[in-house]
């Protein structure tokens, strides 16, 4: 009776710890998407900000090549002022760090979906650095 009450305790056991790793398993899914959409929205302020520096680039090449320099000191500066600023992408990397530190990357079951994560990660490891460059 007693082995019984044990190896049932011992079942009940390793049952809530599955359950528990599925639903953290879950949860890093979720925060994942998450930073997936915060840095889609990123990427896109990025490609909308990009054309537009790029004419401004243009209209400060036309202004310096024509010569016109006295009495549009303005739009020089202004030009000059957009020229050297710049967005750069930043990764939301919580979920992607978190797993990869704590070991965790190990709960997510499907294999596809751990490389597909990784793959993600490395892509925007070379973006950074082309960003760098």
């Amino acid at each position: 009776m007693l082995f019984l009450a044990v190896f049932c305790g011992f079942l009940a056991e390793y049952q809530l710890e599955h359950k528990i790793e599925r639903d953290r398993e879950k949860k890093f899914i979720q925060t994942f998407i998450e930073d997936l959409k915060v840095d889609t929205a990123a990427i896109n302020r990025v490609l909308i900000y990009f054309p537009k520096k790029m004419e401004k680039m243009d209209s400060l090449m036309l202004l310096m090549s024509s010569g016109q320099i006295k009495g549009h000191e303005n739009e020089l500066y202004y030009f000059g002022r957009i020229l050297v600023r710049t967005l750069y992408f930043r990764s939301n990397d919580r979920t992607i760090t978190q797993l990869k530190n704590s070991g965790s990357l190990r709960l997510i079951r499907k294999e596809q979906t751990a490389d597909s994560m990784m793959a993600y990660q490395k892509l925007v490891e070379t973006i950074m650095s082309n960003q760098d460059d």
